[in-house]
């Protein structure tokens, strides 16, 4: 097995700490950068020299570390050594056979209980995301591509359920589909999909479209990390 590799820590998401609690901003930082794959699997986390990157002491990074290792985004060793969990293709289909079930679910509990104003909110979400598909700009369309997910599921009023489904996307792999450019045009259409469904009040298709939606994303993601040889580093 190969000798875990140093991150190198050039991404801006690893620049020092201003201001909120030190923890949660060490901690919601080092997340970015691992989901956003600036931190790979494999890399080995030494404290001494993020806490320098951060210009932090130790302790908060030691306990964003021990948040990391239970959301699965970061493991350590017999020796306490701190790597970040590598990404196989087996994890990508549990968590995504998982996904499909329960945020189809969740859609399905959602659909009556969508207001004009829920709809209104999720159709602007909509149409951002087209502006960001047309632009390129992929990282906005990521981070409007979850509030559109996540608007949909809090409808639900299934607080329990919300919960798993946000810590499966917690756990996401540090590649997401969206970050392979091809998956963007894809993934909107099907937005679109759950959308109308949405709106006409189709509990039945809005859920059916929204489990095909991720089961596309997670087929994406399971091939371009077979290309990869099987696990994503």
């Amino acid at each position: 097995m190969p000798s875990p590799k140093s991150s190198s820590l050039k991404s801006s998401s690893l620049t020092p700490v201003r201001r909120r609690s030190i923890e949660e901003e060490v901690y919601l930082r080092m997340r970015e950068a691992i989901l956003s794959g600036e931190m790979a699997g494999g890399d080995r986390l030494i404290h001494e020299e993020l806490a320098g990157r951060f210009g932090t002491s130790r302790i908060p990074v030691r306990d964003a570390l021990r948040r990391l290792q239970a959301d699965g985004l970061v493991e350590t060793d017999s020796r306490g050594i701190y790597t970040v969990t590598p990404c196989a293709i087996e994890d990508v289909e549990e968590i995504y056979s998982l996904r499909a079930l329960l945020e189809a679910r969740a859609v399905a509990l959602a659909t009556p209980h969508l207001s004009k104003a829920d709809l209104a909110e999720l159709n602007q979400l909509q149409q951002a995301m087209d502006a960001t598909e047309s632009s390129g700009d992929v990282d906005s369309y990521v981070a409007l591509n979850q509030q559109f997910h996540h608007a949909i599921y809090e409808a639900a009023r299934q607080p329990r359920l919300l919960k798993i489904i946000t810590s499966l996307w917690q756990g996401l792999p540090p590649l997401t589909p969206l970050k392979i450019h091809s998956r963007v045009p894809a993934s909107n259409r099907e937005h679109h999909e759950i959308l109308s469904a949405l709106t006409e009040g189709d509990a039945k298709a809005a859920a059916a479209a929204m489990a095909r939606h991720i089961d596309n994303a997670g087929i994406a993601l399971r091939d371009y990390i077979a290309e990869a040889g099987g696990q994503l580093r």
